[in-house]
């Protein structure tokens, strides 16, 4: 899960959500979660694109979609140089 950063860029606040769909794990922004609330149509657009149908949350997740995980490890790896660079 995301945090803000000193930067001035606000990294992202992800939720793991498995897709009925695809029956992959995408991330969900929980902006995305609190926007889709007020929709009511059950509907979640991940990190990837993906509109995610969420399947029941008792459920494992499902194996994880690499365009998410691949986004995320990204974002995290900005973050991190961008935090370096500050306190370095």
């Amino acid at each position: 899960m995301g945090s803000g950063d000193q930067a001035g860029r606000r990294s992202v606040d992800t939720i793991t959500v498995t897709c009925t769909i695809d029956s992959r794990a995408h991330e969900v922004p929980d902006a995305e979660l609190a926007a889709a609330a007020r929709r009511s149509d059950g509907h979640y657009q991940a990190l990837c694109g993906h509109m995610v149908a969420a399947a029941p949350m008792v459920e494992p997740d499902g194996q994880p979609c690499l365009l998410c995980t691949a986004i995320l490890e990204r974002t995290q790896a900005t973050r991190r140089g961008t935090r370096q660079r500050i306190l370095g």
